[in-house]
Formats: C-alpha cells, structure tokens, sequence
C-alpha cells in the first residue's frame, strides 16, 4: 500500500480536477434549461440574477462545434480585383477595365493570388504594375510590394469589421480565421438564421465621428437610470445627483488600480486629435511645448486608477458595500471618477452583459434622452487582474461618416517616440471636418466602428486641410488598429459569400444523441468482453475505461476545446486503444503464469515486458495525431485533439491505475483471474 501511496494520491487529485472542470458544463447545462423554460420578464430577471454563473459556467464548460451545436459556417471572399480597380491611378483605361473583368471570371475555388494573375495578364500585353499603380519614379518592386501591402490590409480590414459585427450579433464562440490571400471562414456556432447573417457579414462598414455628451449631462442621465432600478421618479434625480460625488463611488467597490503601462492605454480622454505637423521649426517648437501641456492634462486622467484615496467625506462614502448596490445599483456596475473630468463609465468585464440587459430594459429606455446612445470601447483594459471597458455616452447623431477619409496611416512620432496615427480627408470632408473641430474646440470626437468605440481623442484645435494626427495610443498595435478602423470606411473591399453552410439546432442535437448513444454502447460491449473474456483482471480493466473516458473529457474542458462528431469518433477509437493496451498486459500476465510463475510475479514481469509495445504503439499513433492536427482543418483536427488527449490518459490509466490496483488486491490476499 505504501509503495503505491504517491499514485493513489496522484489518481485522486486528478479524477477530483476532472469532475472539477467537468461541472461547469453540467451546471451550464441546467441553467439553460431552466432558462428556456421561462419567458418574458421572467427570463430577463432570471438571466440578470445569475448574470455571473452563466457567464462563468458559458466560459468553462466543453465548447460545442458546430455539428453538434448547429449554427452557420461561411466562408467570405475579400472582393480584391474591387480594390484594385479603386486604387488604380487609370480607372476608366479600357485594357485594365478588360483585365480585371477576366479576373473576376477566375473561379472562387482557385487559391492563385489575384495579383499575380494581373500581373501574368498584364505581362501577356506587354504591360506592368507600374503602368496603373505606381509614379515615374517607381521601382516595378516597390509597386508589387505597395499592392500586397494595400491587398493584406484591405483583408485585416474586413477581419476587423466581420468581429466587431459577430460580437455585436452576440454569437458565443464564434471562429473568424482567414485562408489563403483573400478568404475568411466565420463559424457561428448555434446561429439559425442564415440571411441575418449574410446581412450581417456583407452589410457596408459604418464608421462615424460622434460626438461624447457633455459630462455633467451624461451623469444625469445615468443617474436617472439609476433611478429607475431603485423604483424612484425621475424628479429625484437632481437630489441624488447631489448627493453623489461620482469620484466616491469607487470607494465602496474594487479600486482600479494598474500599472504605468495600463493606465497610459486606459486615461479617458488621453488621446488627441491634433493638425498634421508639415509646418516651420517655430511651429514644431510650438506644437512640443503644446504636448508637455497636453501631457499634464493626461497625468491627471490618471488618478482614475491611481489616487482612490483622495475621496470627499459624502453619504455615499459613508454607505457599506451592500447599502452602497442597494441605493446606486448602475453606479455600482459602471464606476466612474469625478477628477477625471470626464462622464466615461468602467465596467469589470463579468459585468458588461448586466448592464447590457439595463440598457435593454424599457423602463429604462424611456428615461435616455433620444438624442443620446451608450456605446462600448472595443478593447478592455487590465487593472487590479481584472478586464474593464469602457461605457461611452454618445451623441446619436454622427457629425461625420468614414466615407470622407482617404487615407490613413500608424506610426511612430520622430519628436515624441510615440505611436500615432494620421488621416487624410477629401476636399468635402475637410471643409466638414474644419467646422466641426472649429466649433468643438476641447471636446471629445468618438471614432465609432458598427456602434463600437475605437478611440474618443480630444480635439485641440480647428483642423483645416483635412489633415489630421491621432495621439495618445498606449503601443503601435493599438495604432494599427485604429488605422485599419479608419480605413474602414475608405476604399473598402467588398465581401462575397463564397460558400455557406447551415446546420439546423434540431440536426446537432441529434448528432450529439447519436454520438452518445454509439459511445456509450461501445463502452458497454467492450466492458462485458473484458469481463467475459478476462474476468476479475476485466473488471479492472473496465474501471480504468470510465476513469479514461473522465479524464479525456476533463483534459478537453480544462483546455476549452470544442467537442465535434468526428472528436466523438476519436473518443470512440481512444477507448479501442484502451482495450488494445489492457490486452497486452494481461496476455504478457498469461504469458507467465504458464510458465509456473507466482501471480504476483506474473503482474510485475506483465507490466514490464509489455510496456515497451504499449509506448511504440502509443508514440506512432500520437505522431499520427499531431500530423493530422497541424495540416487538417476543422473536423480532423477535432478528431486530432480528442485521439490526443485519449492516448495521453490512456497511458495513465492503463499502466498506472490498473497496476496500483492489482497490487492493493494482491497485498489483501485476493485472488486475481485473468481468464
């Protein structure tokens, strides 16, 4: 017993660890069915209750595919030859036109680069890139190169769009990659709509410029939101407004507090938009010495993280914790920070989809001013180890779209150091732009892509010649992605559904009952030939089956994989496996039992003579698996993942278990036959 002491332990933790990460499953299970059975309100209050399990449980339980969830699989082609004929310098030369109209001939299954096909096309006329791309002084190369870049960004671009709409859409675990040099397969798993979502995904992208309501009037509204949660009128509004110091909220709740690099991504209002600098040395000096200005103004944004000791001595400091939810419930889930000078709302991430289901309630509908919509930041932001985004009130009505935008571009400013980001206007958007800057002058301008907030940078100053210089991005990659939002509306590359597939919720249910039931049954008769064929040493063997068949599903939730029909195959042949690698072990015990040897002896002699066979067989097949998974796609790589984890447990349960087992029963004198 002793001896076996470490891997009776060892097997413990891990059966417990499996049920562990087994259970949110179970428990998402139930709470959905409890879920669909009430309506109405009903199921509003139960979803707003238990915002927290749902979500928890949605996050750890074993994500389904779509065979066996149901949804809608899609895959999108980036409309490249539409993009070439937009950036032409020659749009109306008749060869080109001729060209790109061949192009869009060439088959949607054909996986040859469109560029390279233009330039074989153009090549044959005795033409080149240069000839409709590029200037004078161009390098044929440097054109190419121009093309790929435009070509990879239009496709970031529209990956970028498709994510923002599925998120919106709600989808859980969606699967957006792209393939090849102009595709984007877009899983959506228990999606039954098909044409909401070629609506979704091939609707034009609407980036608007909306302005941000004033602070003060933006707290009113949403403490008339507050009002409504706790049953009071609107009338009561100014009186608890007063007695409010936003700043305090934060005292009866977790502190924000993050590092330097955090809150440098995270300061409300930090970002800038400012004219582009192609001025003289005095205005450069000028602009510099703007900056170290702008930089104070930035350093004090960032007590909203920082300093949450600083608190005025009002009734709502003096509330605990839970009188604190009782009496200000929305400013509960979205803190705010009067010093910042700004009306923007932090939510923990668990929170989101509480104050989502506020936001949808119609009683508080009917207290938002219609003039005014609440709008998410696109990314969060880490503090204190949890993710927190930002809740924005807008002004509904956008002052500008991103139709007028040409061009944008990220980098790094040479006087700074630091990541920026320009952007070029049209002649009509620029006159916009000027009389729009010039009458907000010190107010915040959200970038807003399909109702998501990119950036609200404050406007310094009138912008003329519609130029103009985005500051204030915590790294480059952030630059880069409000460079692709921007050109989101500029020169966009269309999508096409090349491909789509639906599968009926009905249809994955039954896939799942049919996979079950073939489990479940080979598990059985495998069991009874162990027991009938092998005896006690069957039992055994059997009690190590379900162990396996426990860990390979608790392997599978703990890493959030997603379980499809073919991985229920792959479930199936690891318990084959199993069966094979008890087999060997106990002929091997056979082996030697006739040949006059105690079956104590028996059993050791087994476990040693077959576990060379058992690592060969087990070593192939996990190479096997690991080719599959790396080349395959989608279905064979679900296989991949499930035979995987099977043959890692069984190595386990089959040399580990069974053997600790035989010697338990061995040292209490029972006798073992192994048929």
């Amino acid at each position: 017993m002793k001896k076996n002491l470490f891997r009776i332990i060892l097997t413990v933790l891990f059966v417990i660890a499996a049920f562990i990460y087994i259970y949110p499953t179970y428990q998402d299970n139930q709470l959905t069915k409890e879920l669909h059975s009430l309506t109405g309100a009903d199921s509003l209050d139960y979803a707003t209750k238990n915002a927290d399990k749902i979500r928890k449980s949605r996050e750890g339980r074993i994500k389904l595919g779509l065979d066996l969830k149901g949804g809608v699989y899609v895959v999108l082609d980036v409309d490249v030859v539409k993009l070439l004929q937009d950036i032409s310098k020659k749009k109306d030369d008749p060869t080109l036109n001729q060209i790109l109209t061949e192009l869009r001939a060439v088959p949607e299954t054909s996986n040859e680069p469109i560029l390279d096909l233009l330039k074989v096309k153009l090549k044959e006329r005795g033409l080149t890139l240069k000839s409709f791309y590029g200037e004078i002084r161009d390098e044929e190369k440097d054109v190419e190169k121009k093309l790929n870049t435009e070509i990879d960004n239009s496709i970031d671009r529209a990956v970028e769009i498709v994510r923002n709409r599925v998120d919106q859409y709600g989808v859980a675990e969606p699967q957006i990659q792209k393939i090849g040099g102009k595709r984007i397969i877009v899983e959506l798993p228990g999606v039954s709509n098909p044409e909401e979502v070629r609506k979704l995904l091939q609707g034009t992208a609407l980036l608007q410029f909306q302005l941000l309501k004033d602070p003060e009037s933006a707290v009113k509204i949403m403490q008339s939101i507050n009002n409504v949660l706790i049953g009071k009128g609107v009338t009561d509004t100014v009186k608890n407004t007063a007695e409010l110091k936003v700043d305090s909220l934060k005292k009866k709740t977790e502190s924000l507090t993050s590092s330097k690099d955090s809150s440098t991504k995270e300061s409300a209002g930090k970002k800038e938009v400012k004219k582009d600098t192609t001025k003289t040395k005095k205005d450069s000096e000028k602009k510099s010495s703007d900056k170290k200005k702008d930089t104070t103004k930035k350093s004090d944004t960032s007590k909203l993280k920082s300093d949450t000791n600083d608190l005025k001595d009002t009734s709502a400091a003096n509330l605990s914790e839970e009188e604190f939810k009782v009496k200000f419930p929305f400013f509960y889930l979205v803190r705010m920070n009067e010093q910042s000078g700004t009306a923007d709302g932090y939510v923990k991430e668990q929170d989101k989809e509480k104050v989502d289901l506020i936001l949808k309630r119609e009683d508080v509908k009917a207290v938002i001013p219609t003039d005014v919509v609440f709008a998410w930041s696109q990314r969060s932001f880490v503090a204190g180890n949890e993710k927190i985004y930002t809740l924005y009130c807008l002004k509904k009505d956008a002052e500008l779209t991103g139709k007028v935008i040409e061009d944008a571009r990220s980098n790094i400013d040479p006087q700074t150091n630091t990541p920026i980001v320009t952007m070029s206007m049209s002649t009509e958007g620029s006159a916009d732009w000027a009389r729009i800057t010039g009458a907000n002058i010190n107010k915040r301008c959200a970038i807003v892509l399909d109702g998501v907030v990119y950036s609200a940078p404050v406007i310094r100053s009138k912008i003329t010649g519609g130029h103009s210089q985005i500051e204030g991005m915590g790294s480059i990659q952030e630059a880069k992605l409000l460079e692709i939002v921007l050109k989101a509306g500029a020169l966009p590359a269309p999508l096409k559904i090349a491909e789509e597939r639906s599968i009926g919720p009905s249809l994955g249910e039954d896939s799942i009952k049919k996979g079950l039931t073939s489990s479940f049954v080979a598990l059985i008769l495998v069991a009874l030939f162990m027991i009938a064929y092998y005896n006690v040493g069957g039992s055994i063997a059997d009690l190590a089956l379900v162990i396996n068949v426990l860990f390979v599903v608790g392997i599978m939730a703990s890493f959030k994989a997603t379980l499809t029909l073919p991985g229920i195959a792959g479930l199936v042949l690891t318990l084959g496996m199993a069966v094979d690698t008890n087999v060997l072990i106990f002929e091997r015990i056979r082996e030697e039992l006739t040949s006059g040897k105690p079956l104590r002896t028996a059993v050791d002699i087994g476990y040693k003579k077959a576990f060379s066979a058992i690592i060969d067989s087990h070593v192939t097949s996990i190479i096997t698996g690991l080719i599959l998974y790396q080349f395959g796609s989608g279905p064979i790589q679900g296989f991949a993942l499930t035979l995987l984890f099977g043959l890692g447990a069984n190595l386990f349960t089959a040399i580990v278990i069974t053997h600790f087992v035989f010697d338990i029963m061995l040292e209490k004198g029972r006798h073992i036959s192994i048929g």
